[in-house]
């Protein structure tokens, strides 16, 4: 005869083997998550200074030194090992380091991108000379740092904004992690103007418009002022990414202009390929030639658009800017003052109604 003594002991051992296991895989799944928020927590990189540049090794950046400032080697190196991801030069200021060069060892644009120092250096040195004092200079917030390091001219945008930030898309989740590395570095215990963002937002706002109404907002910003406006090919690229929806910008390197009608030929192989409209050509020394295209027809009717010199885009003059000097991928304009409305102009007349 069977007795029924209930379940077995290997049918509770067995039950209970199950849960231990689900028990331990619970617990390293939670150990997992800690490590990945510990992960994420920590910075990705960190900026490490080098020597200070002898000026016999500056270059266009002696113009730096001649101001009696340090300008000094630093790289960004992975927080866990020595890979180095950029070289970059800095001017040591008052008001903290300035950048003045940056070269990407790792799928560029990497953080930021930067103009070409030669062509910064010759711009100030034309600046200092035929900008009256009392006028504004709008131009982005990076050259606009190096133009008040190497000039008086009265720059409207002197703090490190940080704006566009070029966030590797395996970083993506940690974009406030790079924004409180790069403040760190850059900003240290220097106080940022509140309104500075805003301000400056504005005046990529007025860039991003269509031309008459970017105009009447760039001549907003300048408060009746006499204004300069000093616009640079790569700064499509940078409001390409701060408003992609408003404009569209893409770019390709094309390595050295060794061969000139092989690279015209890549170039415009490329601009085929994708059907985009309108392009402009960007060659630094020592640097591979890039081209920037607008990928639609809209994007050309932006007021930046329709100032810098676009090969496809038209080429009207813009009412209110005078084009009054080119160098290297640098356009400066006179910006008109805003035109008084008959309602704003003083009566003519003495009667009162």
């Amino acid at each position: 005869m069977h007795e029924d003594r209930g379940p077995s002991t290997r049918g509770r051992h067995g039950r209970l083997s199950r849960a231990a296991i689900a028990l331990g895989l619970v617990l390293v799944a939670c150990a997992a998550v800690l490590l990945w928020q510990h992960r994420t927590a920590a910075p990705m990189y960190r900026y490490v200074l080098g020597q200070a540049v002898p000026e016999s090794d500056l270059g266009a950046l002696t113009a730096f030194s001649q101001r009696k400032l340090t300008v000094r080697r630093a790289s960004v190196v992975e927080a866990e090992g020595d890979q180095a991801l950029a070289d970059l030069m800095i001017a040591e200021s008052a008001s903290g380091p300035v950048l003045l060069n940056w070269q990407a060892r790792v799928d560029d644009p990497f953080i930021t991108l930067a103009v070409s120092p030669q062509d910064v250096a010759s711009l100030a040195e034309v600046l200092e000379r035929h900008v009256p004092k009392d006028a504004r200079l709008f131009a982005w917030w990076d050259v606009s740092r190096q133009f008040r390091l190497l000039s008086s001219v009265n720059v409207q945008f002197a703090e490190h904004l940080g704006l566009p930030l070029f966030v590797p898309a395996h970083w993506g989740s940690q974009r406030a992690g790079v924004q409180a590395i790069e403040n760190a570095f850059w900003n240290g215990g220097n106080a940022q103007a509140a309104d500075a963002p805003q301000r400056f937002q504005r005046f990529a706002d007025a860039l991003l418009m269509p031309e008459a109404e970017g105009m009447a907002a760039l001549q907003a910003l300048a408060e009746g002022r006499t204004a300069v406006l000093v616009l640079h090919l790569r700064d499509l690229i940078l409001l390409g990414q701060m408003a992609p929806d408003k404009l569209g910008v893409a770019f390709q390197d094309f390595g050295a202009m060794a061969d000139v009608h092989g690279m015209v030929r890549r170039v415009h192989a490329w601009l085929d390929q994708h059907k985009y409209p309108a392009y402009g050509i960007l060659q630094a020394k020592g640097q591979p030639v890039r081209a920037v295209a607008l990928t639609d027809a809209a994007s050309g009717q932006t007021l930046a658009a329709r100032l810098l010199p676009l090969m496809g885009n038209d080429q009207k003059d813009v009412p209110g800017a005078t084009l009054v000097y080119q160098v290297g991928g640098f356009s400066v304009f006179e910006i008109a003052p805003a035109p008084v409305t008959a309602a704003a102009a003083p009566s003519q007349g003495g009667s009162q109604p």
